[in-house]
């Protein structure tokens, strides 16, 4: 009976010997090739959150490295609106910690299903490549008829910073 024992053990460490040099020449190439970034999945694509009636074109919203903004938006109020370009009533763009500053929207007054420009610079800046995420706040104004009511429509862009 002793000697059954002792042959299985010797059974057992002729497995690990012969198998474990695979298993580890295996995990080796793994990790050699996960440095060299052979399973990185590329960058990050531009998507946009929490917007209702004013909608980013994603194709053409990005931030440049030098922190420059610039989006277009859809009207999707349903009526003409006129956004808001300066005062105390100026878009906001932040990444939580850097505000954008001079802001430009063209053209202001905006008629339903039609596109404008928002450009701001100041915002944050950093490498090609490189993740932000940015919350945009755009007031605008909707009159219908003679009367008027003041709107802020909010949302997060997030994406990969452009040269």
């Amino acid at each position: 009976m002793k000697n059954m024992i002792g042959r299985r053990g010797q059974g057992a460490m002729e497995y690990l010997m012969t198998y474990g040099w695979a298993i580890l020449v295996v995990m080796i190439v793994g990790i050699v090739m996960w440095q060299l970034g052979i399973f990185n999945m590329g960058g990050t694509t531009v998507t946009a959150t929490g917007f209702a009636k004013i909608k980013p074109q994603l194709a053409g919203t990005g931030l440049t490295t030098a922190g420059v903004f610039k989006s277009i938006f859809t009207n999707g109020v349903g009526t003409t609106i006129i956004v808001h370009n300066g005062g105390s009533t100026e878009p906001s763009i932040t990444d939580g910690t850097t505000a954008c500053t001079s802001f430009t929207v063209n053209p202001e007054t905006v008629s339903a299903g039609q596109n404008f420009v928002l450009t701001a610079s100041g915002c944050a800046t950093g490498e090609p490549g490189e993740v932000y995420d940015l919350t945009v706040s755009i007031p605008y104004t909707v009159s219908i008829g003679t009367t008027s009511s003041f709107h802020r429509e909010s949302g997060s862009i997030r994406g990969p910073m452009e040269q």
